[in-house]
């Protein structure tokens, strides 16, 4: 991707001091400048050169538009012959709101930026929602059928890892019907107790009440309750209490807890090696969730969300016709007349309701995606080991 500036930085001041981007104008300036030095020095793809996303950024559609405006030339291969971008990456409000995104490809496709050969990538900043996997493959297909046979959608997100430095493990995948599709997770197993324990991890985190059932991935099927709750707990003298407050006092011990690679005590019991297995674990559950989701939605299987409550319609039925009308003005009259379907789509952060198309991004929502569990504190405790090890 490019070096593009994101408008979140706009409505954060003090990041917006840091590096003296302070509002809307000041960002698309640093942009330009960004993206004329790509078109200076970089090789281009005929001369052997890595293909480069161009980035779309804006809080709101007529920001958004404005954006796509003035960096869409960028793209053009008739304005820059050899060093023009070779796709698109969708960030702020391109990569959450439906209505916009579908208003986009159909601008790309009018103004001759999906070319087969050119443009044939295009990337989702931070899609954590899980019905939006279903959401984009029915979008790509609908490219590749009307536009360009060779276009790709891809999308990331950073929710397995966050989850887990937050001491959430995900158990289970939902597909119900109709209903809410999710990857479901909870706080885990973290007790110096289980540091002998022998166990099969899945099982014992059932059979303890921490987690109601678990789903096995290849990682965790190889671990036992001990390979991830590393640390002993010491043993305390005769008549001796430990406490959150008093458990670093080594005079109250006959055998002394455990300490970590920097020598101290936590609180924890996970060492940094169980955080790669669970983030292991968790990135498994996540990829298995996105696939086995596309599977059930072409095996006629659907989350509520992808049919309108007040139609009945299907959000495939109504993308393609956008795709199918015949010209640009029938597409986006379609478009627009599905106006209030598209508010009832949550924003694939998770976190956008029906307001999406005025909301305003945050530094946070802009870095980092949360899929649609309520968001935990930040296990201080578990924080502390991370930065530990």
């Amino acid at each position: 991707m490019t070096l593009d500036i994101p408008t979140w930085i706009v409505n954060n001041p003090e990041a917006g001091a840091k590096v003296g981007i302070l509002s809307h104008e000041e960002a698309i300036a640093a942009t330009h400048y960004n993206n004329e030095y790509f078109m200076r020095n970089r090789k281009g793809v005929k001369n052997g050169g890595a293909k480069i996303l161009n980035v779309l950024q804006g809080a709101g559609h007529a920001a958004a538009d404005e954006w796509y405006e003035l960096m869409k030339g960028y793209c053009d291969p008739a304005q820059y012959p050899d060093t023009h971008f070779n796709g698109w990456a969708m960030g702020g409000q391109n990569m959450c709101d439906v209505h916009l995104i579908l208003k986009r490809l159909i601008a790309l496709k009018y103004d001759g930026l999906l070319q087969e050969g050119v443009h044939d990538w295009m990337h989702f900043l931070g899609t954590s929602k899980l019905e939006w996997a279903v959401l984009l493959t029915v979008i790509q297909r609908n490219v590749r059928k009307y536009a360009n046979p060779a276009f790709t959608i891809s999308f990331d997100c950073a929710s397995p890892f966050l989850a887990t430095a937050n001491g959430q493990v995900y158990y289970e995948n939902a597909f119900p019907h109709d209903g809410k599709w999710s990857y479901k997770m909870m706080p885990s197993a973290d007790d110096k107790k289980y540091s002998t324990d022998t166990r099969k991890y899945s099982d014992a985190v059932v059979q303890d009440g921490i987690f109601p059932s678990f789903t096995d991935s290849p990682i965790s099927a190889m671990c036992q309750m001990r390979d991830i709750c590393i640390y002993k707990p010491g043993v305390p003298k005769a008549g001796v209490t430990i406490t959150p407050e008093n458990f670093q006092d080594e005079s109250l011990y006959d055998v002394l807890p455990d300490k970590n690679k920097n020598d101290k005590w936590g609180r924890t019991s996970w060492d940094s090696f169980s955080y790669a297995l669970l983030m292991g674990h968790n990135v498994w559950m996540h990829l298995t969730a996105v696939q086995e989701a596309n599977r059930r939605f072409d095996a006629g299987e659907f989350p509520s969300m992808m049919r309108s409550q007040a139609t009945g319609e299907r959000f495939d039925e109504i993308v393609e016709r956008i795709f199918a009308a015949p010209t640009r003005a029938e597409s986006e009259a379609i478009i627009e007349q599905y106006d209030n379907y598209w508010t009832e789509i949550i924003g694939g952060r998770g976190r956008l309701g029906k307001k999406v198309r005025h909301v305003t991004d945050t530094i946070f929502n802009s870095l980092f995606e949360m899929p649609e569990y309520e968001e935990p504190e930040l296990n201080e405790q578990l924080l502390d080991n991370l930065e530990g090890q």
